[in-house]
């Protein structure tokens, strides 16, 4: 191992670096969640009002363009739809 290897690991063990990561990995997940919580919640208790909005925009949109892109806009409906559906659900499972 060169010289330069040697001290970034000797540095690395110092600062104990792995277990500070770790520990900020651990973090960031927790909060993560938390948000994931709250947004889950959110549509939820909003969910008639989600879909509306999502109607309301690929509506505007298809107004916009003529109805020339209809199967995109369709495919991201879907998708919004698809994923309002799946976020308010994650309330309801039980964490593994």
């Amino acid at each position: 191992m060169s010289r330069i290897n040697e001290t970034l690991k000797q540095k690395i063990d110092e600062l104990d670096l792995d277990k500070r990561l770790n520990e900020l990995t651990g973090q960031a997940e927790t909060a993560l969640n938390r948000a994931l919580d709250g947004a889950s919640g959110y549509a939820r208790d909003h969910r008639s009002d989600l879909d509306r909005w999502v109607q309301r925009a690929t509506e505007t949109l298809e107004e916009r363009t003529g109805g020339r892109y209809s199967d995109k806009v369709a495919r991201v409906r879907d998708g919004l739809s698809d994923g309002v559906s799946r976020l308010a659900e994650r309330g309801d499972k039980p964490d593994v």
